[in-house]
């Protein structure tokens, strides 16, 4: 007997627990008037009455004064000054140029020069 009872208490539970559920599915948490709104905040949701639209709104305004000033500094761009090449400095005899320089090219040319570079890399 205490096996069915202790099985009618289990679905009675379940059942109390489910009806509690959805009592609280239904509930709403603050006011569930829409809020009064007053000023500029009035105007603007007479046109975007949804939180999601207003947000839309905001975005797509951004995004266009984006684009107009991409637009506005690509046609207002100064042509770009060519910097005047900078010189090499000249190296002394018998000294390594630097790799980037021009001159390593023609450094390179020379087998003492070669031989020269591999021992410096021994060092």
């Amino acid at each position: 007997m205490s096996l069915i009872a202790a099985r009618t208490a289990l679905i009675a539970t379940r059942r109390i627990a489910s009806q509690h559920a959805a009592q609280q599915s239904k509930r709403r948490m603050g006011s569930a008037a829409a809020p009064e709104w007053t000023g500029i905040d009035k105007v603007v949701r007479g046109y975007f009455p949804g939180d999601d639209q207003l947000a839309t709104a905001i975005l797509g305004g951004y995004f266009g004064l984006f684009i107009l000033y991409k637009i506005k500094s690509a046609f207002s761009s100064a042509p770009a000054v060519e910097a005047a090449p900078v010189a090499a400095a000249p190296t002394s005899a018998g000294s390594i140029p630097d790799v980037d320089s021009e001159e390593f090219g023609s450094f390179l040319e020379s087998e003492e020069n070669v031989n020269k570079l591999v021992e410096s890399w021994g060092k």
